[in-house]
């Protein structure tokens, strides 16, 4: 059967063996991500979870860096975040729900992206709000470069660094639970554990609510200008213009790659 468009078979293949799980991953992404939306988190440096125990851009190993404490600690943020978006079967607020990209629109992402224009494996990938990992995995297995997810949910983590183990792109690819919403200056901060991870990022990928979405432009802007992100893309939900540059779009896909986002820190 021929593949759908800026598809691959790998990407399409792994886009088939993840849909059983995704509705059981619909329902513990919300439950965690409302639970760590409502923890208030004082010690914002300590431990992740799932840290990867390869090598991996700050040229650290994982088993060096803080372990985690049973999972109840996360970098966080020092006060509870709550929003707008309301899941109608959950008590509680979401501020963006478990929703896997399309194999064709990753591949998509990708090309226009610059992944694939050869220099691939002197980049890196972020994607916050990665779930369970298939683009950061897609990515890696298909131009060779790095790839760091980020997501609030532990099951989602523990289910990327399982698919990404049995893809053997473990070398490529670490996920670790984190909030990215928090103030910059602790998630770039020196005692922070991301902080040399999330510098090393060249190109982020965003597929979230703007609920979210709106939240994460302060992080995205520190990066451009204290690490080494040039490339922003986002799928179906984008950033305001205000905020942002559009270097390029796919109307198609749904897709628009920015080369500049900048915002206002409230201090």
């Amino acid at each position: 059967m021929p593949q759908p468009e800026s598809s691959s078979c790998f990407a399409s293949d792994l886009e088939v063996r993840l849909h059983a799980q995704t509705e059981k991953l619909e329902e513990v992404h919300l439950d965690a991500a409302i639970d760590a939306q409502l923890t208030v988190v004082t010690t914002p440096s300590t431990a992740c979870v799932s840290l990867p125990s390869q090598e991996f851009s700050s040229g650290k190993k994982g088993s060096e860096l803080p372990q985690n404490n049973g999972g109840n600690e996360m970098i966080g943020r020092s006060s509870p975040i709550f929003d707008d978006y309301t899941n109608p079967n959950a008590v509680g607020n979401c501020l963006s729900p478990f929703v896997p990209s399309k194999s064709e629109r990753i591949m998509k992402f990708i090309e226009i992206s610059g992944l694939k224009e050869g220099s691939s494996k002197e980049d890196t990938l972020l994607d916050i709000g990665c779930g369970d990992g298939r683009v950061c995995i897609i990515a890696a297995k298909e131009t060779g470069c790095k790839a760091l997810g980020i997501d609030v949910s532990p099951p989602c983590i523990r289910n990327a660094n399982m698919i990404a183990k049995e893809e053997n792109v473990c070398d490529l690819c670490a996920f670790l639970e984190a909030d990215m919403t928090i103030h910059p200056d602790i998630l770039l901060g020196a005692s922070s554990v991301l902080s040399d991870r999330l510098k090393s990022c060249t190109i982020a990928f965003l597929y979230t609510y703007p609920t979210l979405l709106t939240k994460l432009i302060p992080i995205l802007s520190e990066l451009m200008k204290k690490g080494n992100l040039r490339t922003v893309g986002t799928l179906t939900y984008h950033l305001p213009s205000e905020n942002a540059d559009v270097a390029q779009k796919d109307e198609k896909h749904d897709i628009q790659i920015y080369s500049k986002v900048e915002a206002t820190l409230v201090q």
